[in-house]
């Protein structure tokens, strides 16, 4: 064989491999086995108990694809996606998690590019869905889960999609800030929070103060409420927040 057909067949070595990063063991278990056995000309199978350890061998071995857990010790999946999507643009970055909190997507969107490969697949998911969420991001495709589908088109609508703006304020009440250091924090009047906590509240569907009965609510705990059940907000990320803030 020539050199340059050595030297070929080595690159394509080089890229095969799949890296999986999950704080369970019993989670990368099971997706080794699956994986194993549905796409084995992909092997070897390298795994991360933690984000920091999946950026790494992402680096080492630039797989084609690399499967990660959200919540995740050292550095989160979140985060080292960012990481990968920014430094090793070739890899498809396959979310595989419990969570379908509309933070994570929210933060998600902002990360996968426009042309990228990349995969969101919860862990309820059958078998076959993962296979077929791999398989569409190693063929350069994305592969979105139907009930992640909703709340991205959820987050799009201008209707009940909160803008960047609002989503501030909203963090900002939730770590317990008042209007004034609301304004302060984010170098804007007192009168722009105000006008934004309202796009906030009709957006979530709270009645303005003096349009019906419910004004019995406190229009900020009301809005607390509704956005912990509809995953806007989580306390693993208040605890970033608040470490920022303080």
């Amino acid at each position: 064989m020539m050199l340059a057909q050595v030297e070929e067949r080595k690159s394509e070595i080089d890229i095969l491999g799949i890296v999986i990063a999950d704080d369970q063991d019993r989670e990368r278990t099971w997706l080794r086995e699956l994986l194993t056995k549905h796409l084995s000309n992909q092997t070897p199978i390298y795994e991360a108990e933690d984000g920091q350890k999946a950026l790494e061998l992402v680096r080492e071995h630039k797989p084609p694809v690399v499967f990660l857990d959200i919540e995740m010790p050292i550095l989160s999946g979140i985060k080292s996606a960012e990481s990968i999507l920014k430094e090793l643009p070739q890899t498809g970055v396959i979310i595989l998690s419990n969570h379908s909190d509309e933070i994570f997507v929210r933060k998600l969107w902002k990360l996968v590019p426009s042309d990228g490969a990349f995969g969101y697949v919860l862990k309820d998911s059958t078998d076959q869905q993962v296979i077929d969420a791999a398989k569409a991001v190693l063929g350069g495709d994305c592969w979105i889960h139907p009930r992640i589908q909703r709340i991205v088109r959820r987050t799009e609508n201008g209707a009940t999609g909160l803008t960047d703006a609002e989503f501030e304020v909203l963090v900002c009440i939730a770590i317990g800030l008042t209007d004034k250091a609301t304004a302060r924090r984010l170098y804007i009047t007192e009168k722009a929070v105000q006008a934004r906590l309202k796009c906030l509240y009709t957006k979530l569907g709270i009645p303005i103060k003096g349009a019906s009965e419910e004004d019995e609510y406190n229009h900020r705990c009301r809005a607390l409420n509704l956005s912990f059940r509809r995953g806007l907000i989580n306390r693993a990320e208040l605890a970033d927040w608040e470490e920022q803030v303080w």
